[in-house]
């Protein structure tokens, strides 16, 4: 294949165009197969996928030409992608796939593959696919089996089961957005096992209504919905419940550099954080370093992307870790960013504490500022002549008082610019310069 096809989170793109034509989803379908197979057994894949009206189709292409080319499949439904993950753990599937865009709007869909182990396959097995890509026919086959609607309840079980004491939330009303996508009705009806009173937003998926105005991308949503009625706390979850935001009761939001210092500390409290550290990637806020450095624990930087969290949790025996975006990983409960175990354990914390959900951060931010530019293609930033020297320029201006970051988007057509610093003003305009520069050299 000349193009990648993953991205940092998998495939991702409008439905129906390539990446996501038939031919090129029922090729991945067989190639799958092939890549899992042996003489000697049928490989065992375990499909599931989100609310968008678009789901089922890919995963009748997909999971058609898997079974055409000697594999089985278990069909979950809709499942959050880490449902998926949890129930990889817990049994004999060769694999797992998630059709999924995440937190994309509704015009667009991708796909995940997992490991066994629940998590993301790795860089090698994505290219093993994509070299075989090109000498895999399309395939036909047979129907997706009827849904496994035991799955969910596996899965919820499963997180209850995280959990050391019975109801935990007791007491507690919560506003829950789960973003019209994969986690509508599971979420209620967990916050209500754990014990709190529930009020559901955004929870009637349509097919088209997936992240629109709502859940993780949109908190305001769910912290309009706190304050309406006077509930404790709010949890904003994106399309596939990997990631969640939270609010507190005056609607103010905790994301998730907020979520990695309050767990950071608990865990270290419960002498539960190996070497005093936490994993954040390169967008985490400066701040959070500072916080986390007068408790002693040290914060390791990674690369944009909950596996590459996941790879550096691993690497530096972390048990924490995660983006400002709300995916949150920790290694006692998960192997993926899961919005609902996040969610429900820092909503105990409080509980367990007496305390406020406000009261769990005192994070102090530096000035930041983000940028999202549509770019028709994503050429290396330093092979662009004006952006290389709005870049230096910035860079010598903000030297030991400010950091600058420009990177691509895994996931969607965006260049995204990140400057922080002191001084807000100051920022705003070197972030303004280099979108601009980023336009002009890439419309």
């Amino acid at each position: 294949m000349k193009l990648r096809l993953f991205g940092t989170d998998g495939i991702r793109g409008p439905t129906y165009a390539p990446p996501l034509d038939e031919a090129t989803v029922r090729r991945l379908g067989a190639a799958l197969a092939a890549e899992l197979g042996s003489d000697r057994d049928r490989p065992h894949l375990l499909l599931a996928g989100d609310t968008r009206a678009s789901t089922e189709t890919l995963a009748r292409w997909l999971g058609g030409s898997f079974q055409a080319a000697g594999g089985r499949v278990t069909w979950g439904g809709v499942l959050p992608t880490p449902a998926v993950s949890h129930l990889l753990r817990t049994g004999s599937w060769a694999a797992g796939v998630v059709i999924s865009a995440s937190h994309n709007p509704s015009r667009d869909n991708g796909i995940k593959v997992l490991a066994p182990s629940g998590e993301k396959i790795a860089d090698a097995v994505e290219h093993r696919l994509e070299l075989r890509l090109d000498e895999t026919p399309v395939l036909q086959g047979p129907d997706l089996p009827p849904s496994d609607h035991e799955l969910c309840e596996r899965y919820l079980g499963l997180v209850v089961a995280s959990h050391d004491r019975p109801r935990p939330l007791a007491g507690m009303t919560v506003a829950v957005d789960a973003a019209h996508g994969a986690a509508s009705g599971l979420a209620e009806a967990l916050f209500e096992r754990l014990g709190a009173r529930v009020v559901a937003v955004a929870s009637q998926p349509d097919g088209s209504n997936i992240n629109a105005g709502c859940g993780a991308t949109c908190p305001s949503h769910v912290a309009n919905a706190v304050r309406h009625h006077r509930a404790h706390a709010g949890v904003a979850l994106d399309g596939d419940a990997d990631r969640a935001i939270l609010v507190d009761a005056d609607g103010h939001t905790l994301d998730g550099d907020d979520i990695l210092l309050a767990w950071g500390r608990a865990l270290l409290a419960e002498e539960r954080l190996p070497g005093r550290r936490l994993v954040a990637t390169v967008m985490s806020n400066f701040g959070l370093e500072r916080a986390l450095a007068r408790d002693g624990i040290a914060v390791q930087r990674c690369p944009v992307g909950d596996r590459s969290v996941w790879l550096a949790m691993r690497e530096h025996r972390a048990a924490l870790g995660g983006e400002q975006s709300g995916h949150v990983i920790c290694a006692h409960h998960s192997v993926t960013g899961d919005g609902l175990v996040t969610a429900t354990h820092l909503l105990a914390l409080a509980v367990a504490g007496g305390r406020d959900l406000a009261t769990l951060s005192d994070l102090e931010r530096m000035p930041q500022v983000l940028v999202n530019v549509p770019v028709v293609r994503k050429t290396p930033f330093d092979q662009l002549p004006e952006v290389r020297a709005e870049l230096a320029g910035g860079q010598s201006l903000l030297s030991g008082r400010g950091r600058i970051l420009l990177r691509y988007s895994g996931t969607e057509p965006l260049a995204r610019v990140m400057v922080e610093g002191e001084d807000a003003l100051e920022i705003e305009i070197l972030a303004a310069r280099l979108a601009d520069s980023l336009r002009r050299a890439l419309a």
